[in-house]
């Protein structure tokens, strides 16, 4: 058995002392008589984090130095004493130290609580507490299957870097979790801008040699069957990424939202966006195709070269019922829409034009949309993609790269 030592403190307010029995084992500073099964279990369900909603800082560990301790304390949400903070907030509990009445929190956290009571009253502090413990039963739920390898492309997009957080991606990825604190990523910011000579063939060669490494050794993926892929880079590459990734593992695209402070986790909910297919021009050469992929924004077929002329025969892909914006693409069924939707382009011009061996393709589509632009070309089956990118500089679309699943 434990041994105990017994401590003398004065009661606030009075020239009274009361006996707290302090165990050497108790994970946390003793609250009154609570038990210390108790406390243990308060840990557990706390994961050892502040209560207070959205501090959840660690408190078994110096937050400046590490060092291992206990910078933990258990507050009362109905105080031990009737006259004391939120003595009389409500009915008081029949065990005024269970733990349904207990929190888990930090020094500050429990004084600031205490010095303001108006403003952190009962009903406040239960509901964080309630909150903070499902999330952490949830989180401590997650079973091996729900692992997932993380992908990460980068580069510069005009003179621009954006960087991707560990912690964001992290987030996004719930209720999977990194198989790697690792991630895998391709940094493409050291060859300079788009606008530079070779850039295009450069990057496509930097893409293919690190994808096909990825998937070459076995302790990458082992016994983990998912890929989540963040990408931001100019959507050529990005199809170009999509096409080189293998469809024999389960894989999943984030989209940056700019709305939101977690811009890589998909939005719960929202009206659900739908997309139409319309024949712009039927060519009078055969075999010779563009597809317009009007979403993030609207394709002027004056932007499109000269070579894309009455010859062709031109599909547009657009948003049904609303007009192209950039923040359409806002939840994951959206993006499973969008996937659907271009199979089924693809499916109709490989019948509306036979043989046809390559398509013309000016995609204004988020990042996760053009990834999927390459990976779901099936080998043997859909033409060549020839990617066109907008070019500021001379105020229409140029062809960038040639993304074929069967090379």
């Amino acid at each position: 058995m434990a041994k105990s030592d017994a401590t003398s403190r004065k009661e606030p307010g009075s020239g009274r002392k009361r006996a707290i029995s302090v165990h050497d084992d108790s994970p946390v500073k003793l609250a009154r008589n609570a038990s210390n099964n108790d406390q243990k279990a308060l840990v557990a369900m706390a994961a050892g984090r502040c209560e207070f909603p959205g501090c959840n800082k660690f408190l078994f560990e110096h937050p400046l130095t590490k060092d291992r301790g206990n910078y933990g304390e258990n507050a009362h949400i109905v105080a031990f004493k009737e006259g004391a903070t939120r003595g009389k907030d409500g009915a008081r509990p029949a065990d005024i130290n269970s733990i349904e009445n207990l929190m888990l929190l930090c020094q500050p956290c429990h004084k600031m609580i205490d010095d303001n009571p108006e403003r952190y009253p009962r009903d406040f502090l239960v509901a964080g507490k309630e909150a903070h413990e499902r999330r952490i039963r949830a989180l401590t739920e997650l079973g091996p299957e729900l692992r997932t390898n993380v992908l990460v492309l980068k580069s510069r997009i005009g003179e621009r870097v954006v960087e991707v957080g560990l912690q964001e991606v992290v987030d996004a990825l719930r209720p999977r979790y990194p198989a790697s604190s690792a991630f895998k990523v391709i940094d493409l910011t050291q060859l300079g801008d788009e606008t530079g000579n070779g850039y295009y063939p450069m990057a496509e060669r930097l893409i293919l040699q690190h994808v096909g490494a990825m998937y070459a050794a076995q302790d990458v993926f082992g016994d983990v069957k998912h890929l989540s892929v963040v990408g931001l880079a100019p959507m050529p590459l990005l199809v170009v990424l999509g096409a080189a990734l293998s469809n024999t593992v389960q894989t999943d695209f984030f989209q940056c939202h700019r709305d939101r402070d977690d811009r890589w986790t998909w939005h719960a909910d929202g009206p659900p966006v739908s997309y139409v297919t319309r024949t712009v021009r039927r060519g009078t050469d055969a075999g010779k195709v563009a597809v317009t992929l009007s979403l993030s924004g609207a394709i002027d077929a004056a932007q499109l070269p000269g070579a894309i002329d009455a010859g062709v025969t031109v599909y547009d892909l657009t948003l049904d019922g609303a007009a192209p914006n950039p923040g359409f693409l806002r939840t994951r069924a959206d993006l499973d829409g969008f996937r659907a939707a271009y199979r089924t382009l693809l499916a109709q011009v490989t019948s509306d034009n036979p043989g046809v061996s390559e398509v013309h393709v000016f995609p204004a589509v988020p990042a996760p949309a053009a990834i999927a632009l390459g990976f779901d070309l099936l080998p043997k089956v859909h033409p060549a993609l020839i990617v066109h990118d907008f070019d500021k500089r001379v105020g229409g679309f140029m062809e960038r790269i040639r993304v074929n699943r069967n090379e």
